[in-house]
């Protein structure tokens, strides 16, 4: 199931771009889509933090009756967005360690379109600093 992200219904001058938050699963799907789709060029940006997801009150002011905040439950957040669309997922503190196995194995599946450079021995970079000299 899909929903927009809180934060992205107040604020929409963000070209359009809404933020879907999903499950996990669909999250590392998508994800591995969004990697497919910028595998020739292009960027995903991955981001987590920590987060409450609920309202904290605000100083001076006491919370509902209802409501008491003692030892608040931290969940991460975890975003991606390639610059055209944004997913985001919230891990369970239960389930953080699975997760982040999986999202290690995306990535790391993904980055085989990385270029590796190439490093000068040290006879090569020995007669370049001779040279130069």
């Amino acid at each position: 199931q899909q929903t927009t992200c809180r934060r992205c219904q107040r604020r929409r001058g963000n070209a359009g771009v809404n933020m879907v938050l999903l499950e996990n699963d669909r999250f590392l799907t998508e994800l591995t889509k969004m990697y497919e789709r910028n595998r020739e060029s292009g960027s995903v940006w991955v981001t987590i933090k920590r987060s409450m997801l609920k309202r904290l009150p605000k100083r001076n002011q006491l919370p509902p009756p209802g409501q008491v905040f003692t030892d608040p439950e931290w969940v991460r957040l975890v975003r991606a967005s390639d610059g055209k669309k944004k997913i985001s997922t919230t891990v369970d503190t239960k389930a953080a360690e699975k997760f982040s196995r999986s999202l290690s194995l995306v990535q790391m599946a993904s980055m085989d379109g990385l270029q590796e450079i190439k490093k000068p021995s040290k006879k090569e970079r020995a007669k370049g600093s001779t040279k130069k000299a």
